[in-house]
């Protein structure tokens, strides 16, 4: 189990706020070495086409602790999770 030590918010489009709009990415990544996130990728969302962006660009900021095997540090394939966008109620 892939644990973050940095978790970045994503950003919630302007757009979308002004108009009331939630929703959700799943997405795809892999862990490098070093604990950085790689290869990130759209599986699903939910609208399409409002959040992926900043769900990515949140996704690539995070850090991880790196998986060790014997001791050395490996990179980590076929990852999800799903990033939630809601607005927050006043």
């Amino acid at each position: 189990m892939a644990t973050p030590l940095v978790r970045a918010e994503p950003r919630f489009p302007t757009e979308a706020a002004r108009q009331g709009i939630s929703g959700w990415v799943m997405l795809n990544f892999s862990i490098d070495e070093s604990g950085s996130v790689t290869d990130v990728s759209v599986v699903a969302a939910e609208p399409k086409d409002i959040f992926e962006r900043e769900a990515i660009r949140a996704l690539r900021r995070w850090k991880y602790q790196p998986q060790l095997v014997e001791g050395k540090a490996v990179k980590q394939s076929n990852l999800q999770v799903q990033l939630d966008f809601q607005l927050q109620q006043e």
